[in-house]
């Protein structure tokens, strides 16, 4: 039972860790493909990289404490087996099973041959689930998809975990990859069971309305780092201050104005700024993003350069004059996106250029 154990609480204990590598990708498709992120997909796709998790935990885990796995092996110990069927062999040879005493099947549960057997045909079966239910995957491509899961867990073990291990701490064999494709097939035929009591997928996204839809802040602030990202990878963005407040405004202004409201990052997650009309003037775009980032965060920038600039002067107060107005200023966004955020209310920026960010999709 403990070796059953590790896997599953390794799986919960990494799972976190590994599910926020996929949040902004999965992110950024999400918007992309549906214009909005839905929270019912959203636990299935994460249940199912769970799922995914700990199932590959059970192929791996325990791993040996040592790389050199052939010193630890008898010379000559076989390390696959391509005899299909051999677990039914196994079973039989170990069984205390007799056919025509029911009564005697209970000691099935309790025969290694039989639990390994059962174990691998029941891995994959939540695989097949999915694939049907979710992903809308036929017969035939549920048993290919589940096949090659397969197989790349064998492949795992027959080259001791890709290389790590100097030789094979599990073997590879062909009535696994039967057992598991099994398994895939059963979860298949059990999908119309198990989802008889959850939406259907094809139906999720029904009923969206995107004009009255309101864009998130994790939304807003995934395309403003985007954004960011983009123009860090400018060539010698940082090493002039009037350079960089002319990529700003071709950016934040130029680009915004003629594609109506987009950045890379809007494009991304589907939204775009709006003004009053539905064309965006160019007016709006100077006004928002002129106060934004020409106003707060180049004032903010301006007492930082000088604060550098004074740091080894005897100017002391002066250097704390300007250290207490960054501070009022940083405090005094902050407690304005809080209450904005609690109110629902739109930015400041936002009001005097009366603009908003709306979905595009």
């Amino acid at each position: 039972m403990q070796s059953y154990l590790i896997p599953i609480r390794s799986a919960l204990i990494t799972f976190p860790f590994i599910a926020l590598l996929f949040t902004f990708p999965f992110a950024i498709y999400q918007y992309k493909k549906y214009g909005y992120i839905n929270k019912f997909r959203i636990f299935i796709l994460y249940s199912f990289l769970l799922y995914l998790i700990t199932s590959y935990y059970f192929v791996i885990l325990p791993l040996p404490e040592t790389r050199d796995i052939k010193s630890l092996q008898r010379p000559g110990t076989q390390h696959y087996n391509l005899i299909p069927f051999s677990f039914i062999r196994d079973i039989v040879n170990e069984t205390k099973v007799v056919l025509n005493e029911p009564s005697t099947y209970k000691y099935l549960l309790t025969e290694r041959a039989f639990l390994q057997a059962a174990f691998n045909g029941i891995l994959l079966t939540p695989l097949g689930i999915y694939l049907r239910y979710y992903f809308k995957t036929g017969l035939k491509r549920t048993l290919t998809i589940t096949f090659l899961v397969s197989l790349f867990f064998e492949i795992t073990q027959i080259t001791g975990l890709f290389g790590i291990y100097n030789a094979p701490y599990r073997i590879f064999d062909v009535d696994d990859l039967f057992l598991n494709t099994l398994g895939g097939y059963i979860g298949y035929l059990l999908t119309p069971m198990f989802t008889f009591f959850l939406p259907n997928a094809n139906e999720i996204d029904n009923n969206v309305n995107f004009e009255e839809m309101r864009v998130s802040y994790f939304r807003r602030i995934l395309a403003f780092f985007i954004d960011m990202f983009v123009i860090a990878l400018i060539p010698n963005i940082r090493e002039s201050i009037i350079f960089e407040e002319i990529v700003y405004f071709v950016y934040f202004i130029l680009i915004v104005y003629f594609t109506n409201g987009k950045t890379v990052g809007k494009w991304l997650t589907s939204t775009r700024v709006k003004g009053q009309e539905n064309n965006l003037k160019f007016k709006e775009v100077f006004i928002r993003y002129g106060v934004l980032y020409f106003g707060v965060f180049s004032f903010n920038k301006i007492l930082f350069t000088v604060g550098e600039l004074n740091q080894n002067t005897e100017i002391g107060y002066g250097i704390a004059v300007i250290n207490i107005i960054q501070l009022v200023v940083i405090l005094l966004i902050l407690v304005h996106g809080v209450l904005c955020a609690i109110k629902k209310d739109r930015f400041f920026y936002e009001k005097i250029s009366n603009t908003r960010i709306v979905v595009s999709k």
